[in-house]
């Protein structure tokens, strides 16, 4: 009997050992499933994309995402989440929102953080530069020649106009300037313009396929970047827009070309301009303001960062946006002017960071 109950008491420690072996993987493997890996979902245009710092990651394609792009960087610095850079060079609200429908529901519901700068294309900012550009002999230079078959007075007028309306602005003229005042844009908001209900719905899209929840305070972070400011104030006549000048090409450049001719909005021009780049920073700035107060406490705004130099009209340059450098295919080299250069999205990186980490912690 006392070998017996040996026995028995040797395969009783081996089976409790064999269970409790059994019940820590148990418990470490659904640990493991508990925890579901955190993602960084970057949305947005070609501010997002990271334009004009070639060259772009593999499997891009024309949406030209940078390695340089404040997604990127930002993803770098956390550390702790897996980037899905879904932004794309170009993208209007309407297509920003397919980016979020193509996104995986999990990853989706499992973001940490999602990036989004957005309404530029809409205006768009491109047809603004390509409509309005001209050349000018100097920054003292009293008239602006417009490029051939490229821009003009008329076309300028139009585009700016168009724009203003898509923003609930018009614009004044003589002056250039918005006649409806940023400081015109209050909560609640009765009359959203066309721009603000846009950006509307596709915030609430993120934040519900998110599962985001009115009056929760954690979950899932969305942060709404704004567009920088892109120009500085205008000079006498114009803003220069490059030190270089523009290539005596004949009718491929200016219709009347006369020695060196430098890239330019006229003054006028360059005033709307500046001001339609403030408005939609306003409206967008409003628009979360007035998410946040229905209870959406899970979207903020990345603060626009204090260090980012906007171009100087008198030499056409900035360490944080490129300027102009036209070439023979001028509307080509359009596609990275006014956009951050590397240091511009190390800066919008640093907002980002700043502004996750304020709504976190």
């Amino acid at each position: 009997m006392t070998g017996r109950r040996a026995l028995l008491s040797g395969w009783t420690l081996v089976l409790l050992l064999a269970l409790t072996i059994q019940t820590s993987v148990n418990v470490e493997a659904l640990s493991t499933r508990a925890i579901p890996k955190h993602f960084y979902i970057a949305l947005g245009d070609s501010y997002s994309s990271g334009e004009g710092l070639a060259p772009f990651l593999a499997g891009s394609g024309s949406c030209d995402r940078s390695p340089e792009a404040y997604p990127n960087i930002v993803a770098r610095r956390l550390r702790t989440v897996t980037l899905r850079f879904l932004a794309c060079s170009g993208a209007t609200i309407e297509q920003i929102s397919g980016q979020v429908a193509s996104a995986r529901p999990s990853d989706l519901r499992h973001a940490a953080l999602t990036t989004v700068t957005a309404g530029g294309n809409d205006l768009p900012f491109s047809g603004l530069i390509s409509s309005c550009i001209g050349a000018v002999a100097s920054i003292t230079s009293p008239t602006i020649k417009y490029l051939g078959g490229m821009s003009g007075a008329a076309l300028c007028a139009g585009t700016i106009h168009g724009a203003a309306n898509l923003l609930g602005a018009g614009v004044n003229p003589t002056t250039g300037a918005l006649s409806n005042p940023v400081t015109a844009l209050t909560l609640p908001l009765s009359q959203p313009s066309a721009i603000q209900t846009r950006l509307i719905a596709l915030y609430l899209q993120i934040l519900h396929r998110e599962g985001a929840l009115r009056h929760r305070v954690t979950g899932p972070r969305l942060i709404v970047v704004p567009y920088p400011t892109l120009l500085g104030p205008a000079g006498s006549d114009a803003c220069l827009l490059s030190p270089a000048p523009l290539p005596n090409e004949g009718s491929t450049t200016t219709s009347t070309p006369t020695g060196s001719l430098y890239p330019a909005f006229a003054n006028a021009s360059s005033v709307a301009l500046g001001q339609l780049n403030s408005y939609l920073q306003s409206e967008t700035s409003v628009v979360v303001k007035s998410l946040r107060s229905e209870g959406y406490l899970e979207v903020s705004l990345a603060p626009i960062e204090p260090g980012f130099v906007p171009l100087d009209c008198s030499t056409g340059t900035s360490p944080s946006i490129n300027g102009l450098h036209l070439n023979n295919t001028a509307m080509r080299a359009l596609s990275g002017f006014l956009h951050p250069t590397a240091a511009g999205q190390a800066l919008l990186a640093a907002s980002v960071v700043a502004a996750w980490r304020s709504a976190t912690h």
